[in-house]
């Protein structure tokens, strides 16, 4: 097992880029207002009618559309054979029943599994099989069964598609067969007899998928990379089967495409997880018809959807964190007739899989207000700049009349938001809360968000940061400066402060905790020309402009324990990690914290899930009853994914199902004990290195909780988001006194003018 890499900062994340530090029921759509605040009133609501399949032999997962059926394989394991039986399931949209249907192998085949399917209408499945041998000898195959399960032919692929991995697969009219992945696309006749291999030009190109339109043509998705712009380009191109080839290419899709589905009044039917399109070939134009949001979808959690005949919209849900899986059926009916809510609009730079399931949630359970989420960053255009001018975008909106009901403070300068009055304070709020009061919250969270006596946000989840080294070396206390770190870098000219760390990550460090050193947003002051700024820029050129993460080399923990690293960064999401850094430290493992102008704090919290009201709402009770939802569900489910929770009562259920030891039993039941007669504690996971370096997480102590709890007393987040106008100017001035152009004195003095024209216009 490779282990994460943990040398990132958890308070910003740009997409892409690494950082140091469902039962039938109704549900009325809402309408109105979606992308801007300013009411925009659609002509058309899609109102789902949300159906849940009382039957665990449907699998969500691989489950297709065709004609009114769905259609899945399930697999069932038999404990007293060991084998195991794979079926055709179908599901009828008309009355509402599964058909279970054993697939039949023929004689002699073993140890075949199914992977990846393509069903036709009356039933067949054409799916590619993995079978494995005793002697390790695995072959892939292009098997095709009747709706009856009964099969009908194997043809063995191993050699045509090599090492390549087949992403999907789709069955033409003629009973043709279209494999892709890797970036290419193997043609099959109706025997499945390869006819022709097509490649894509570039290597920067890749399949997505492959979909038959609604004019019976099978067509690809693909994304090209434009590696000087740094952007990714969506294409849709027909494929030629006749001329084995790729046809006429077609523009004009939305960015981040994910699915295609053939339309009846448009070609297509596109979703990117936010919205649903209808695509015309002809024009090569999409046009948008409806958020998923706004028919109580999560479209993070749509594993297929198409067209039914009588125009519904059939919609497959998957949703691996709430487990409300089904099939929606969306009418369009006109927005008139659907009662209509109030609606909330969040922003946010990046919403994600998070924020559009809790809004999701909302939404259904809330008959008065609708949350409707505007998200800033552009993937349809993408680029070097795309997250700072999301950042300008929401910024501006934000002290506009433009502004959203509830921001998401993710990536957000919160200290420098909070000083231009923005927030609303949601003390009051919580104290008239009839299901939360401030008792039921871990003080320093509420304390760390409140910014002139204004509680900004309360998060619901978060983690935190440190810098972590061996007490030797760093002493046993929390906290350090700046130069202190110096100071310990030198006394071992010979190692390396961190281990694969460059110039930009370790400025954005140093500046995430020490920005309020050098700007006042409350005065609009800035001493970017001063003796301490000079002294950072000088720390920062040690460090290497690059990192080469293909480099082979010994893992960090083993570069540690040979002294050749000296610190290590902590990312702390459980109880667990901390016992990690002890044996990589031999039990001297000190969080002493990111450096700070007076030696305190330096310990990063980066929350979930962390919301505020805007003070120029005009809907502020129904923002705090969407902030009040998302604090008083309970995420026990996933409590390890998503940090440590605020609320105390879950904080202490989570220490104690940490803390709980488990011993290993056989297989009678009985806890097994070993040479000395002691029962075996068992370990939950472990984490490895290619080098070899292992460790096996063992349950933590009470020492190692109290840690992590003390942790939680001093951390705060970051004053700095990272990818603003600030560190912009500093990146791109500093890299003349890197490159040894310019003197540490004029890049600062050129720096202290920029930034202070920035802070003088935006404070």
């Amino acid at each position: 097992m490779k282990k994460l890499n943990l040398h990132r900062f958890a308070g910003c994340r740009k997409p892409g880029a690494f950082a140091l530090a469902a039962a039938i029921m109704m549900s009325l759509a809402a309408c109105g207002k979606t992308d801007s605040t300013d009411e925009v009133k659609k002509e058309w609501a899609y109102v789902p009618e949300f159906v849940t399949i009382e039957d665990e032999r449907m699998d969500y997962y691989n489950m297709q559309l065709m004609g009114e059926n769905l259609y899945s394989v399930s697999l069932e394991w038999d404990e007293n054979t060991n084998l195991s039986t794979q079926s055709i399931c179908k599901y009828s949209l008309a009355d509402k029943t599964v058909t279970q249907t054993p697939v039949v192998w023929p004689e002699g085949a073993v140890n075949m599994n199914i992977n990846e399917t393509a069903f036709t209408e009356d039933g067949s499945l054409y799916a590619i099989v993995y079978s494995y041998s005793e002697d390790g000898v695995s072959k892939n195959f292009l098997t095709k069964f009747d709706g009856e399960g009964k099969w009908l032919f194997s043809q063995e692929i191993t050699d045509l598609v090599a090492d390549s991995y087949i992403n999907d697969m789709a069955v033409d009219g003629e009973g043709r067969v279209y494999l892709a992945g890797d970036g290419n696309i193997w043609l099959l006749d109706a025997e499945g007899n390869q006819q022709s291999k097509i490649s894509m030009d570039s290597a920067n190109s890749w399949i997505d998928s492959i979909v038959c339109g609604k004019d019976g043509k099978m067509y690809i998705t693909y994304q090209s990379y434009n590696e000087s712009a740094g952007t990714s380009e969506y294409a849709l191109t027909a494929i030629d089967f006749a001329g084995k080839k790729l046809g006429e290419s077609y523009a004009g899709l939305p960015g981040n495409s994910s699915k295609l589905a053939a339309g009846t009044e448009y070609d297509f039917l596109v979703h990117d997880s936010t919205h649903v399109y209808g695509y015309s070939l002809e024009k090569q134009e999409s046009e948008l018809l409806f958020d998923w949001l706004d028919s109580d979808i999560n479209g993070n959690s749509v594993r297929n959807f198409g067209e039914l005949s009588d125009g519904r919209i059939a919609v497959i849900i998957e949703d691996w964190e709430t487990n409300d899986n089904g099939i929606a059926l969306l009418t369009k009916k006109k927005a008139e007739e659907v009662p209509e809510k109030e609606t909330i609009v969040v922003a946010t730079i990046s919403g994600g899989y998070n924020l559009q399931g809790l809004a999701v949630q909302f939404n259904k359970a809330n008959s008065q207000y609708h949350i409707s989420v505007k998200e800033y960053y552009d993937y349809n255009n993408g680029g070097e700049n795309a997250w700072a001018d999301a950042l300008t975008n929401l910024n501006n909106d934000i002290t506009s009349n433009n502004c959203p009901d509830i921001i998401d403070l993710s990536g957000l300068s919160v200290e420098q938001l909070a000083a231009k009055g923005v927030f609303e304070n949601l003390s009051p709020y919580l104290e008239k809360s009839s299901v939360l009061n401030r008792a039921d919250f871990i003080e320093n969270i509420l304390n760390v968000y409140t910014f002139d006596d204004v509680l900004v946000s309360i998060p619901s989840t978060f983690s935190m940061q440190t810098i972590i080294g061996s007490a030797d070396m760093v002493g046993e206390k929390s906290g350090w400066t700046l130069d202190e770190m110096i100071a310990l870098a030198e006394e071992h000219p010979d190692a390396e402060i961190f281990d694969k760390v460059a110039k930009r990550e370790i400025m954005q460090a140093m500046m995430m905790f020490n920005e309020d050193a050098f700007i006042d947003w409350s005065t609009g002051e800035c001493n970017f020309n001063s003796d301490e700024f000079k002294k950072m820029l000088e720390f920062v050129n040690r460090f290497p402009d690059e990192v080469d993460w293909q480099q082979d080399g010994p893992s960090t923990p083993t570069r540690i324990q040979n002294g050749e690293v000296l610190l290590d960064t902590a990312y702390l999401y459980d109880f667990d990690q901390i016992q990690l850094y002890e044996e990589i430290f031999q039990g001297k493992a000190v969080c002493v914290g990111f450096p700070t102008m007076d030696g305190t704090g330096g310990h990063e919290l980066s929350a979930s899930n962390a919301y505020a009201i805007s003070t120029k709402s005009n809907q502020k009770d129904g923002a705090w009853a969407f902030i009040e939802s998302v604090l008083n569900k309970e995420d026990s489910n996933n409590r390890y994914w998503n940090g440590f929770p605020t609320v105390k009562s879950q904080l202490d259920a989570m220490i104690a199902e940490a803390t709980k030891v488990e011993y290993a039993t056989d297989e009678n039941g009985e806890v097994i004990l070993d040479e000395s007669g002691e029962a075996i504690a068992m370990g939950s996971h472990g984490v490895g290195y290619e080098d070899g370096w292992s460790y096996d997480f063992r349950t933590p102590t009470q020492e190692e909780v109290d840690v992590v709890l003390a942790l939680m007393d001093e951390a705060k987040p970051v004053s700095y988001g990272g990818e603003d106008e600030v560190m912009k100017i500093i990146n791109e001035e500093a890299e003349g006194y890197y490159s040894g152009q310019k003197s540490v004195d004029e890049v600062v003095g050129v720096i202290q003018s920029r930034v202070q024209i920035y802070v003088s216009e935006n404070k």
